[in-house]
């Protein structure tokens, strides 16, 4: 694993979180303040940004992102700063920080699964009945389909033929690696082997990175059973470990902190086909210690949204349990009469579902409304009974005030005479009657133990290109206030004339990052822009001055310009680039004019010195 890796974890944790841990925080308004301790405040002028990642200080100019914040406030090295990080919000810092050589099976599995997707997709667009059948039948759009990378399995062994094709220094590699992964099984009565999915619409499971670790796969022809076929745990896969849809909505997780935690990949699907891209699903009905662990760090505001039937409700509550061992109180996300969210969105709509969440309840109030008879019975001891169930309700809570409150209000509703304190002794001694149900640091999922990832680079590298460049001077006025505008509003990169810009600009690191910026606008999501930005100043090396400029810019980054906005606003930029760059020049053409030693000399440059005169006179005039 590499420390990228380790920084794009701790970009799953809200960046208020971390900060949290090494100062005061206040709820202000969309954003979190406090007292900015990189120079003296008397008030809060440092403001946090959960949805952007960032931090920025409005007064000294301090800003960046989490690991920014660490290194500067403790006073620390880069590594040192990951390292404290990791230590507060419970990543196994040890894990990143061995070097780990390539893993030959595991890389080949990738290959496997990575070609396996687009032989299934490429089936897919000849149209097979079924699989179109299917689509219609669940309403799903191209988008959805586009985005998760829903594929069809054939019956005619087209992945077994595709590896069969391989090269013959990789085909039995490949071939052996199929049939670990399970894509590929062998019949010992035939002495042959097939393809074990057949005739079924294809889910591919991503892991939080993006990679294509199994399937999930739904039958779709008459008494096809079972109606679905799942990848097995292997070297390759663990779902303990994986939240479907996870990796399309992590970002989004962040941006509305919330999550919304459903049970199977076809409401996780419809979920985000309809808006709600904060969702993610089970591999099961089970959520992993880890994953509550990562979900958790990320956000407060947990929805439950399972299924309504008996295995959903029982998955609910031993979720909403282990949540509460961390003292958060998950809400339920009822979709009555319908039985899950995907059926829910096709009939109500997205505005009715938005309302229930509105309105959502916690959980474990519903639960304790659910055991309180209409009818409170006279008898003391079903009376006590109700409470003991209750106080299994709540033993997660321990002694928080959350349970405690609840423990006085239980009692009273069922009108029990003893006082507070007596019932709050009771419900201590019921907790010391438990077994310690300590909510220990989840081990390390069972792919990560046997897997050896590949490393992107090694650490040397990696913090030799954070070490600053050469300075390259200061950047004038004009070139602070174009990129900053830039950062700000990258829907100037849209527009045909942008490249005229770099003729105008001196300094090197603008003129760097301009073109960086141009390149990759059109390669990444909306939702990427500022965390990958970010990466770039980091990883490229770019001075105090334009990380400053570009942290106040990315914290303002959102609200768009208009079209004729955006026309008038780069011609007003493009004179003053200009108007500033020729101010120069003359300056630079008086300064050698006043050195010169001959009258030739000097009548030379004065001519060139009244051309951009009349330059700049010219282009004044075509300032509003």
């Amino acid at each position: 694993m590499s420390f990228d890796q380790l920084k794009d974890r701790i970009r799953e944790t809200p960046i208020s979180t971390i900060i949290s841990h090494y100062m005061s925080l206040s709820k202000k308004g969309a954003n979190l303040e406090g007292l900015c301790p990189f120079h003296p405040d008397s008030k809060p002028s440092l403001k946090v940004n959960d949805a952007k990642g960032m931090f920025k200080c409005f007064v000294c100019g301090a800003g960046g992102d989490a690991i920014t914040f660490v290194k500067d406030f403790t006073k620390v090295e880069f590594v040192d700063a990951l390292k404290d990080i990791a230590g507060k919000i419970g990543i196994p810092f040890e894990e990143y920080q061995k070097e780990k050589k390539k893993n030959p099976r595991l890389e080949m599995a990738f290959r496997v699964l990575n070609a396996s997707v687009k032989l299934y997709k490429k089936v897919s667009t000849q149209s097979p009945a079924p699989y179109l059948d299917f689509i219609e039948k669940r309403k799903l759009n191209a988008e959805s389909v586009e985005k998760f990378q829903i594929g069809y399995a054939p019956g005619n062994n087209s992945l077994l033929k595709y590896l069969e094709s391989i090269p013959e220094n990789d085909k039995d590699f490949a071939q052996k690696t199929a049939l670990d992964l399970g894509l590929v099984k062998y019949n010992e009565n035939r002495d042959s082997y097939y393809d074990f999915y057949r005739d079924r619409v294809m889910f591919p499971i991503h892991d939080h990175s993006g990679q294509i670790r199994g399937y999930s796969s739904r039958a779709v022809l008459p008494d096809q059973v079972p109606k679905y076929l799942n990848s097995g745990e292997s070297f390759a896969f663990d779902k303990g470990g994986i939240l479907f849809g996870f990796y399309f909505g992590k970002n989004f997780i962040r941006q509305t902190d919330q999550v919304i935690i459903v049970e199977g990949n076809m409401d996780v699907i419809m979920m985000h086909q309809f808006g709600f891209h904060q969702t993610v699903g089970t591999m099961g009905t089970a959520l992993s210690e880890h994953s509550i662990r990562l979900l958790s760090n990320m956000t407060k505001n947990i929805y439950l949204g399972m299924d309504s039937d008996a295995a959903g409700k029982k998955a609910m509550h031993k979720i909403n349990a282990d949540f509460m061992a961390l003292g958060i109180l998950p809400k339920f996300l009822s979709y009555e009469p319908s039985k899950d969210p995907d059926e829910f969105l096709l009939s109500e709509g997205r505005l009715a579902l938005i309302e229930r969440m509105e309105k959502a309840p916690i959980l474990l109030d519903v639960m304790i409304h659910e055991v309180i008879p209409e009818k409170i019975p006279e008898n003391l001891e079903l009376k006590l009974k109700t409470l003991q169930r209750v106080f299994e309700f709540l033993a997660p809570l321990k002694d928080h005030l959350s349970a405690s409150e609840r423990v006085v209000s239980v009692a009273k509703t069922l009108g029990l005479k003893s006082d507070p304190a007596t019932i709050l002794q009771d419900y201590r001694d019921f907790l010391s009657r438990q077994k310690d149900k300590v909510f220990t640091q989840p081990e390390k999922p069972k792919i990560q133990k046997e897997e050896e990832e590949l490393e992107k680079a090694d650490q040397e590298s990696q913090i030799e290109n954070l070490k600053p460049l050469q300075d390259s001077g200061p950047i004038s006025k004009s070139e602070k206030v174009f990129i900053k505008e830039i950062l700000c509003h990258p829907e100037f990169l849209t527009q045909p004339n942008r490249d005229e810009f770099l003729a105008y600009i001196e300094h090197p690191e603008v003129k760097r990052l301009f073109q960086w910026l141009v390149k990759i606008y059109f390669e990444i999501d909306e939702a990427e822009y500022v965390p990958v930005v970010q990466d770039e100043l980091m990883a490229n090396s770019y001075g105090k001055e334009i990380r400053d400029i570009a942290t106040e810019a990315l914290f303002n980054y959102g609200n768009k310009y208009n079209e004729k906005v955006i026309q008038r606003m780069l011609k007003d930029y493009k004179v003053m680039l200009k108007m500033e760059q020729l101010k120069i020049k003359r300056k630079v053409l008086v300064e050698r004019q006043r050195s010169s030693l001959t009258q030739l000399e000097v009548d030379g440059l004065l001519v060139e010195i009244s051309k951009i005169d009349k330059e700049i006179h010219s282009l004044k005039n075509t300032v509003p």
